[in-house]
């Protein structure tokens, strides 16, 4: 009876130990491939985030570039780089308050600068896109040009493609 007892004590650590096994097991991503696939985890590294405000004509220059002629509201924007080269930027409600929605601008794209304002060369600028009229859309660029380093980095979002004026940019706005 005590073998018996003993056995179904052994079985049981045993059984417990598989447990905790496979929880840690099935916690572990097999080597960095996790949820983006064969990229790995190195490559879909983000290594810029930044939420965006809207412009108003009254804001600063940086790199050259000036604001919209108009004052512009949103709702919500950010933009974020990966290691891999993929940028991805999102629009929610960027619209002139006058007139309750985008006016003349169709279309959007956004370019990255890095560094002394000095420079007015961005690092890149992705394809134009389409913009709701209520202010909504979504960039995506899989090729977009990583620097090894960017310092005081801003991304801008240009209307109609004229990389010459912002209607949004890093930062925030109460």
């Amino acid at each position: 009876m005590k073998s018996l007892m003993r056995a179904a004590a052994a079985l049981a650590v045993m059984a417990a130990a598989v447990a905790i096994y496979a929880g840690v097991a099935a916690g572990h991503d097999g080597g960095g491939k996790g949820r983006h696939g064969d990229r790995g985890e190195h490559h879909g590294n983000k290594v810029l985030e930044q939420n965006l405000a809207p412009s108003q004509p009254t804001d600063p220059h940086f790199h050259g570039v000036g604001p919209g002629g108009v004052p512009w509201v949103l709702n919500r924007g950010e933009a974020e780089l990966k290691m891999d080269g993929r940028f991805e930027l999102r629009l929610d409600g960027l619209v002139i308050p006058t007139m309750g929605n985008t006016g003349p601008v169709t279309t959007v794209s956004a370019s990255l600068y890095c560094g002394a304002d000095a420079d007015a060369t961005a690092v890149d600028t992705t394809p134009s896109v389409p913009i709701s009229t209520g202010g909504d859309a979504r960039i995506r660029d899989d090729s977009f040009t990583v620097p090894s380093t960017c310092l005081a980095p801003i991304v801008m979002v240009h209307p109609n493609g004229n990389a010459g004026a912002y209607i949004a940019i890093s930062g925030f706005r109460m």
